[in-house]
């Protein structure tokens, strides 16, 4: 560094020699010149000029950082910094800042074959703080540096999802640019789930093609999950390991390791043969109500005197019928994880028998079919195995991604006691607002003869029950709080 500045300093001397002037100048080697806090020393003294002090051109090149430059023809030095371009000539007292002209106390100089400037001046047009200090005679110069501004963040480029294709055990995502993709896995069933970033579906069909050409890949669907976010779900039979390629023009979703599935457990009870009431009551769908006549109640004896109360558990809907869907869940496969959860904790109480209406295998078997299970099949279920108790399990759902929280229906009053105890447990395990218990005329517990009721866990239409409820951890919950309830239940009655 030292070596340039020495190199210009010669530059200037042979250029500026033959312009000395002379002027009422005086050297004080005694004047201390700091800038920045950094003590700089001259290889000459600093001059005095009618009370100005004047340094050597090259010592305000290297203490400040700045490029300086001589125009020898026109006597002119120029400064410049960043974006600043400050043009002195010798003799005038008029400098120019970015072409427009600045006055100054003091003109450049040439003193023994070297250039001087004036310090103050050329501090404040750069913008720095000038001071003196008298006790030390120290000129002060403090210049900030300001930093470039912030590059903006590039908004990511939105790509278009064009189609989504199974070829053999690998899923082929067209995107219309390369983007990121993220990937996670999630059980029961077990799901590979990959999200395209940045990415809007640009296709109005909803069908994979090729769909069904591997036997490990039960089932794949999309959506635009966010409004930046296309979903792709991958359903698997059994379990796979798998590697997720990126390119310009597409993701691939490439399956591997592949185990099948291990045998399904059988129902704790196979349901009976279904045979149709004398009178078969209608279909009802939930909410639904009917004019006819539910089936007379029969006499029982209490429930806490009884060797084994049989409880006959409902996993909503089934088969064909998904039942509510949204935020990449289904209400089918949400119930029937509860109930077998519950269906479980049963069997391991020697007090209790569990029925279940609907199995992993059961479902399977009903989708394969394309068939979904009839509500009536359910009430028969409880009406023909003579069940103590009865419940069905449900997930609400909303047009409003607001809906949220947790309620029970029954039907009569010789439930309702049963709806109080279950859904006390049941708030307190979802966490979610409590939407109280409520009379209904669902079929499943208007034509059972048995107490019955209907609990709605939570709702699949907003987007955080939903991933609580998605949860392996959550149904466990939910299943330890209804069994708690049901276990109360039969104790006090």
């Amino acid at each position: 560094m030292r070596k340039t500045l020495c190199g210009l300093g010669i530059f200037l001397v042979f250029f500026l020699g033959i312009f000395s002037v002379a002027v009422q100048a005086a050297a004080d080697p005694s004047i201390q010149l700091l800038i920045n806090g950094s003590k700089v020393k001259p290889e000459v003294p600093l001059q005095l000029v009618n009370g100005r002090t004047l340094v050597p051109v090259y010592t305000i090149q290297e203490g400040l950082g700045i490029k300086v430059s001589w125009d020898g023809k026109n006597r002119k030095v120029t400064v410049v910094d960043g974006s600043k371009k400050i043009e002195l000539t010798i003799g005038s007292k008029t400098a120019r800042v970015n072409g427009t002209q600045k006055k100054l106390d003091v003109a450049p100089v040439i003193i023994g074959n070297r250039t001087f400037l004036p310090f103050r001046a050329i501090g404040e047009l750069l913008g720095a703080e000038v001071d003196w200090e008298n006790k030390t005679r120290s000129v002060i110069l403090n210049k900030t540096v300001t930093p470039p501004p912030p590059k903006k963040p590039e908004t990511p480029q939105t790509v278009k999802v064009t189609s989504i294709q199974q070829n053999d055990q690998v899923i082929s995502i067209q995107i219309s640019g390369k983007t990121e993709a993220k990937s996670f896995t999630m059980s029961e069933p077990n799901r590979i789930v990959v999200d395209v970033q940045n990415a809007t579906l640009a296709t109005a069909s909803s069908a994979v093609s090729g769909q069904g050409t591997h036997p490990a890949i039960q089932n794949v669907r999309f959506s635009q999950f966010e409004p930046d976010v296309v979903r792709v779900v991958v359903e698997l039979a059994g379990s796979a390991k798998y590697d997720l390629v990126q390119s310009a023009s597409k993701v691939e979703l490439k399956l591997k390791d592949i185990q099948s599935p291990e045998p399904s457990v059988p129902p704790v009870t196979n349901p009976p043969v279904v045979t149709e009431p004398v009178e078969k009551p209608p279909i009802v769908a939930p909410g639904n109500g009917t004019t006819q006549q539910p089936n007379p109640t029969p006499t029982t004896d209490p429930l806490s005197l009884k060797d084994r109360v049989r409880i006959v558990v409902d996993a909503g809907h089934g088969g064909k019928d998904m039942g509510a869907t949204g935020n990449n869940a289904r209400e089918k496969d949400l119930t029937l994880g509860i109930a077998q959860r519950l269906a479980n904790n049963m069997m391991a109480d020697p007090k209790l028998e569990v029925i279940m209406t609907r199995d992993s295998e059961l479902d399977r078997q009903l989708t394969e079919r394309g068939v979904k299970q009839e509500l009536s099949e359910k009430v028969n279920i409880a009406n023909n195995n003579n069940a103590d108790l009865f419940i069905s399990i449900h997930i609400n759902s909303s047009t409003s991604a607001s809906g949220k929280g947790t309620e029970t229906y029954y039907h009569n009053d010789k439930s309702k006691g049963y709806a109080s105890t279950i859904h006390k447990h049941l708030v307190q395990a979802t966490g979610f607002p409590d939407r109280k218990i409520k009379q209904a005329n669902f079929q499943v517990i208007k034509y059972t003869k048995m107490p019955a009721i209907l609990i709605e866990v939570g709702f699949i239409s907003n987007p955080a029950e939903a991933k609580e409820m998605l949860t392996p951890e959550f149904q466990q919950r939910v299943a330890d709080a209804v069994y708690a309830g049901l276990k109360e239940y039969i104790e006090n009655n």
